[in-house]
């Protein structure tokens, strides 16, 4: 069967042609089927709003995917104008952030072959918590499209390309590649935290399942994230369907860590995560470890009891930070036959017990609660329990522990300005693309996190106010606007010059941050 093409505008489209059908005296089509813009005539590329890019076999009759090099095309085919004002300043800073970072020693790992695609997802991942919909309105008011044109951010094609980037070789590259640049960039601090959470979705495949979570019922998809402790950035994620608990993942997890090359001697882990086998395991790798028990567990109702009686003296009175904490540090037995020795430690948070006093009886009287639950509520108010491998000293116990805050923080960054939730993928491998996109704009944001803490200001002051320079665009040059007081701080701060102008006039865009010297003679 041989296509049909046409000239519309001085461009050339193809459609399936039909079968000419006479019906009550007048001829008309049937089976006719629009395929849009011809990309590529001689290998059967097309694109349409539908499909985006792809092939069609006129033999076969069958669609196919386009090779990732082909962009889209439909937006430099005179529908839309030509933008000449753009958002500067954030764009450019993310972009001179990675070459600061040496971070495309990293991003050099995946494997996708339309690199401006894979720079402009992760520019809107990093500065952006909307949905993908969006990419390609951000995109064109944007210096991201000067810096990447031919990236190809309709919904089909990102969609293509997440599920691209997501396969497994590609994230295990990629895994490989990050906790090299970690150990040559930030430190081989062999030390880490692991935690899980929740993404919780409605999509239909494999990963979604029920789970029951510090009893929070929920359809999610479980990610277990491994962090290094003393830099405070990711070193890689695991995910799991809802339904698998998370005690049942932490030897999985610290296994593919060491695979990877992490030399783990220490494990900061979640309270869900202490199990005797798993503290089996832990001895048994010769890998120390920390955590908070929780409430449930027979360790922390004996310590209650046997322990506290003397907890609230001088003795034990701890300051951390503007906290007043009574800890009391007891040996313990710990693992499957209580073989192996252990610290735990029993603490009162004084301001604690009094802000979950206020809380319980308040609830006790919405609830009608008995004289005897009060009772019980009121004896556990303010206490913890900590146990680890390791005899620290009370007063170091608590700096110790909440080095696990970096996860929270971390979990913060990737759900709240990293684009990792809500979840809007529907395979398997898109998901896993999309977490890989949330990790680079995470460690982005950490390193910028880190920065901002010097300058005395937060991320989205800093992008807001970068963003709000703008550059004009010509054939041959790009124009930068002056940059607000507060966006030269930030550029300072990274120690990061904007030029006053870009020549795009040869293959590579090269900044100028002086005036042209002009020829006097022509002059």
């Amino acid at each position: 069967m041989k296509l049909s093409y046409y000239i519309r505008n001085n461009i050339e489209y193809a459609k399936i042609p039909g079968k000419s059908v006479r019906s009550n005296g007048s001829v008309h089509k049937e089976g006719e089927v629009y395929l849009g813009r011809v990309i590529d005539k001689a290998h059967n590329v097309f694109c349409s709003r539908e499909r985006g890019t792809f092939t069609y076999d006129p033999e076969t009759r069958t669609y196919g995917s386009a090779s990732e090099t082909y962009s889209s095309e439909l937006k430099d085919d005179g529908r839309r104008k030509a933008k000449v004002l753009l958002d500067f300043g954030d764009a450019f800073l993310v972009d001179a952030l990675l070459t600061k970072m040496h971070y495309s020693e990293v991003l050099d790992a995946i494997s996708y072959r339309n690199r401006d695609t894979l720079y402009a997802m992760i520019e809107y991942y990093t500065l952006n918590d909307k949905a993908n919909d969006h990419a390609l309105t951000w995109y064109e008011g944007s210096y991201a499209s000067i810096l990447y044109p031919n990236a190809n951010l309709t919904s089909q094609r990102i969609s293509d390309f997440l599920a691209s980037i997501g396969k497994m070789e590609n994230l295990s590259a990629f895994f490989d590649a990050h906790i090299a640049w970690l150990k040559k960039y930030a430190t081989d601090d062999p030390a880490v935290l692991i935690d899980s959470t929740g993404l919780p979705n409605s999509i239909h495949f494999p990963l979604t399942a029920i789970s029951n979570h510090n009893g929070k019922i929920s359809r999610e998809v479980r990610m277990t994230t491994i962090l290094q402790r003393d830099s405070g950035y990711p070193l890689m994620f695991r995910i799991n369907p809802g339904n698998i608990v998370d005690c049942s993942t932490l030897t999985r997890s610290v296994n593919e860590a060491i695979e990877r090359g992490l030399k783990v001697d220490m494990a900061i882990i979640d309270a869900g995560y202490c199990t005797k086998p798993n503290i089996d395991e832990l001895y048994g790798a010769h890998i120390e470890w920390l955590t908070r028990l929780p409430e449930t567990h027979k360790v922390w109702k004996q310590m209650i009891q046997k322990e506290s009686d003397d907890l609230r003296s001088k003795g034990h009175l701890v300051k951390y930070l503007d906290r007043y904490v009574y800890i009391k540090r007891v040996p313990i037995k710990v693992g499957t036959a209580s073989q192996y020795e252990a610290y735990a430690f029993l603490g009162y948070d004084v301001e604690r017990a009094a802000d979950e006093t206020r809380k319980v009886t308040a609830a006790a009287q919405k609830k009608k609660m008995s004289a005897e639950q009060l009772s019980e509520r009121l004896d556990k108010v303010g206490y913890f329990v900590i146990v680890t491998s390791l005899c620290y000293t009370e007063e170091d116990i608590l700096p110790a522990y909440y080095t696990k805050q970096l996860v929270e923080q971390y979990f913060d960054i990737d759900k709240g300005i990293s684009n990792l939730t809500p979840l809007r993928i529907h395979h398997e491998e898109a998901l896993r693309g999309h977490l890989l996109l949330s990790m680079i704009a995470s460690t982005i944001n950490v390193y910028v996190q880190k920065q901002t803490k010097k300058l005395a200001t937060d991320r989205e002051e800093l992008f807001m106010s970068l963003r709000n320079q703008k550059c004009i665009v010509y054939k041959s040059k790009i124009l930068t606007s002056e940059a607000q007081k507060k966006a030269n701080e930030f550029y300072n701060g990274f120690d990061i010059t904007c030029p006053i102008s870009i020549d795009r006039s040869g293959d590579k865009l090269k900044p100028q941050y002086h005036l042209p010297e002009i020829d006097v003679d022509e002059a």
